[in-house]
């Protein structure tokens, strides 16, 4: 006891030291604009993918959803069954896309966000709000995209986990998909795409250890935990899953929901959505550290975060060396790792935000307003946040 209370003060210790010779910084020159709102009233517009193209070129992508309110075909009742949508409790139409025009926009800007341009708009068809989930672009401009292709019911012939495209013209066409690990034991729903010092690509999200269109959607939603994918050829072969938590999580984790940023040493500073025990019935942020061991990664501490639920996680490594936390609760930094954050005075993001950093030190945060709305009952629109950091001293 004696012992665990002395060691117990040394991390103390230490973390107040870590505080106290930490750098602080601010927030500088915020401000919020809208940069697209769909052709019709109310607009349906939502789940943002952002990043950065050769050059400093900026892209971001989302779902549009236009068409009538009413007096379109529903979903059928099996598939209805199989992905509880409209979700259970949920009954209201507006949440069965079915028979709606759907879009995976494409904007660009060269222009640092001043204005936009319309590069492409691909169709899709699904009773659900979305199924494009994260997006990156490689050295050369081509564009890798995560599509959860288990949200395709009406497309049977797609894979019917997760997958992934590339497309070498900025958007215009997609390549045929790319599986991630074999759908024979694993569904995976990928989620955040980023390119580590090394040159190599993780994809992180959701993983379980099941057959893909295997289980129903609430099955799956209780059997999720973090997905870490790595590949060495710019996204054409993956390797993994690389645990992320700790073997006790399995099957009660709950939910598929997270993001990872490379810190200094290599290692992943993890922040997850999840069902928090002991009644997994509510909602909360949790977060830890795997460990770089030679060309992967080992399981570290998890466990909650101060952070709030609040939707998707979402981290930016800046610069300046700070990793940002973004949330519709607020905008947090961290310079150790995740051992402590501390909130920036700005306010927080809109809902599900995406956020990138130009060589300039411009931080960009983009995100839709609304929520997880029904269709034609709130004016969603894609907006953007921009500001930079500025180091202020130490503690």
């Amino acid at each position: 006891m004696k012992l665990s209370r002395f060691c117990s003060a040394i991390f103390i210790l230490f973390a107040i030291v870590q505080i106290a010779n930490a750098d602080n910084f601010v927030a500088v020159d915020h401000h919020r604009q809208t940069i697209y709102h769909s052709p019709q009233t109310p607009g349906f517009t939502c789940w943002v993918n952002a990043w950065l193209m050769p050059h400093d070129v900026l892209m971001v992508s989302f779902t549009q959803a236009t068409g009538p309110v009413g007096g379109r075909p529903r979903v059928p009742k099996d598939v209805q069954q199989k992905l509880d949508w409209p979700p259970s409790g949920l009954p209201d139409a507006g949440y069965d896309m079915t028979g709606l025009d759907l879009r995976n926009v494409h904007l660009r800007s060269t222009d640092s966000g001043k204005t936009w341009q319309q590069v492409s708009a691909d169709p899709f068809k699904s009773c659900m709000n979305g199924v494009m989930e994260g997006e990156t672009a490689l050295p050369d401009g081509t564009i890798l995209r995560g599509v959860w292709g288990w949200y395709l019911p009406y497309n049977p012939e797609l894979p019917q986990t997760g997958f992934l495209q590339r497309s070498t013209d900025g958007s215009k066409t997609w390549s045929k998909p790319i599986q991630l690990l074999d759908p024979s034991k694993y569904t995976v729903w990928p989620k955040r795409i980023h390119r580590l010092h090394d040159g190599r690509i993780i994809l992180v999200g959701g993983l379980a250890y099941a057959p893909a269109n295997s289980k129903t959607r609430q099955e799956y939603d209780a059997m999720f935990e973090p997905l870490l994918a790595v590949s060495k050829d710019n996204g054409k072969t993956w390797s993994g899953p690389i645990p992320v938590v700790p073997d006790q999580y399995r099957g009660t984790w709950g939910g598929e929901e997270c993001d990872a940023a490379e810190l200094p040493n290599g290692d992943l500073l993890f922040v997850c959505r999840r069902l928090s025990p002991p009644d997994f019935k509510k909602e909360a942020r949790w977060q830890g550290v795997l460990k770089k061991s030679g060309d992967s990664w080992k399981v570290g501490e998890v466990g909650p975060s101060i952070f709030p639920h609040s939707g998707h996680p979402e981290l930016l490594v800046t610069r300046e060396g700070p990793v940002l936390h973004i949330a519709t609760s607020g905008i947090s930094y961290t310079t150790d790792g995740g051992k402590t954050w501390q909130k920036l005075d700005i306010p927080g993001s809109l809902y599900y935000p995406r956020a990138v950093q130009t060589e300039d030190g411009q931080i960009y945060v983009f995100a839709h307003s609304g929520w997880d709305d029904p269709y034609g009952k709130t004016d969603q629109s894609i907006v953007m946040d921009q500001f930079r950091l500025k180091r202020t001293g130490k503690n």
